[in-house]
């Protein structure tokens, strides 16, 4: 089943809970500081999948698909040449990577579904760095090409925090032919960093890119400041639009700017993150749900089951 086909057939597609965070808690993995995790798939690919893994076995036992990302979101050809891996081909071997983690699922492997990451040149907690149209394009075209070569499901483009890079990301993924996914980081005010608001943005995407996104969503933020970020009425137009669907949730309720200068890691009671999402759920429709920062396997295994119930629950009264 090809990507957008399941996209459309599908009621809840999960996608991974957090990595780059429990790398770091549970197992003191060590983090290049211009590729971060990427480098993990040559130095220790035991530990990253057994993270991966947990995540491919609950959607297997809940028999729901799963989204799975490259290790690649600080992966372009400025940080790769710095790093201690320039030379080699990090964006081929890390989709080559996860496509060989697939193959260990043979029963299930039609509902692994394997996304190109990409991200923000710059810091994306500062939006001021953020790279305008013509130079986003330019910029991102070069990894975009490169997973274009591989053999991946869809391009997303994670915690994005501008308009600008944005839109010349867009542009860049659009061409490629692969069905792409924007997700921004958000205030609870509404907007993103820079302060456009979430449905300006959307529509501002959708009107300039000649194969739209396949849907938007949000990672890194709690569900309740998505909550409150979607309900403002600048974004009134996002209820029905069917175009904002996601959320990969932060654990914590603090906004961007207090989780970029919060030296530690913030976890909310995990029941009442599901309960605000099931509210995203219903009057939003959202249908790519999973976790950011401050999850875990323990999180993603609530949701999995919570999201089974309601398909039950919904298949008996219909």
């Amino acid at each position: 089943m090809q990507f957008e086909e399941c996209f459309n057939a599908s009621k809840f597609i999960l996608t991974e809970g957090a990595i780059v965070e429990r790398l770091k808690k549970e197992f003191g993995a060590g983090l290049d500081a211009y590729v971060n995790h990427a480098g993990l798939i040559y130095d220790s690919p035991e530990i990253l999948s057994m993270l991966y893994r947990q995540y491919i076995e609950i959607a297997q036992k809940s028999d729901l698909p799963i989204m799975l990302m490259t290790p690649t979101r600080r992966v372009n050809f400025e940080t790769l040449s710095h790093s201690k891996y320039a030379g080699r081909h990090m964006i081929a071997d890390a989709c080559n990577y996860l496509t060989d983690l697939r193959s260990g699922y043979p029963g299930f492997s039609d509902k692994i579904f394997i996304g190109g990451l990409l991200g923000c040149r710059g810091d994306a907690y500062q939006p001021e760095g953020a790279l305008d149209i013509v130079a986003s394009y330019e910029f991102h075209k070069i990894q975009v090409a490169e997973f274009a070569k591989e053999k991946i499901d869809f391009l997303f483009a994670g915690i994005m925090p501008a308009l600008s890079e944005t839109i010349g990301m867009a542009k860049a993924m659009a061409e490629s032919g692969i069905p792409y996914i924007i997700s921004f980081m958000i205030r609870k005010d509404g907007c993103l960093l820079d302060g456009t608001g979430i449905a300006d943005a959307v529509r501002t995407i959708d009107d300039a890119v000649n194969r739209r996104p396949v849907c938007y969503m949000s990672n890194c933020i709690h569900p309740a400041n998505l909550r409150a970020a979607l309900d403002n009425e600048m974004n009134e137009s996002l209820q029905g639009s069917n175009r904002f669907l996601g959320i990969q949730a932060n654990a914590s309720a603090l906004g961007p700017d207090e989780l970029n200068n919060c030296g530690m890691l913030h976890q909310e009671n995990f029941d009442e993150m599901l309960d605000e999402i099931f509210y995203l759920i219903n009057k939003y429709h959202f249908k790519i749900l999973g976790g950011c920062c401050g999850t875990d396997n323990i999180f993603i295994e609530k949701l999995a089951a919570k999201l089974t119930l309601e398909i039950n629950r919904t298949d008996t009264s219909s």
